[in-house]
């Protein structure tokens, strides 16, 4: 499977990131139930996520990637952070 492509996973997973955008957990919740059947199917749609995630992050930066990897890296610091002091 292509990471991006026309399958049925590639038409879900834009389906879950626009969910997402829009805070719909129900949809998302339903998207994620009606398209992992199987284990198989479960990757293809978190390689389709995936992809897809990175066209919209490359998008919004203007297709720069230092700066989007740069964004990216912010995250992954905070969430590292975050990680570290909470409660267990």
């Amino acid at each position: 499977m292509p990471l991006v492509g026309s399958s049925a996973k590639t038409l879900a997973a834009a389906s879950l990131i626009r969910a997402g955008l829009c805070d719909d957990a129900d949809a998302g919740v339903l998207i994620i139930q009606q398209n992992s059947g199987s284990i198989d199917e479960m990757h293809e749609l978190v390689i389709a996520i995936t992809a897809l995630s990175v066209r919209v992050l490359l998008a919004t930066h203007g297709f720069d990637y230092e700066r989007a990897l740069a964004v990216i890296d912010q995250w992954i610091t905070q969430y590292a952070k975050a990680d570290q002091v909470a409660p267990t």
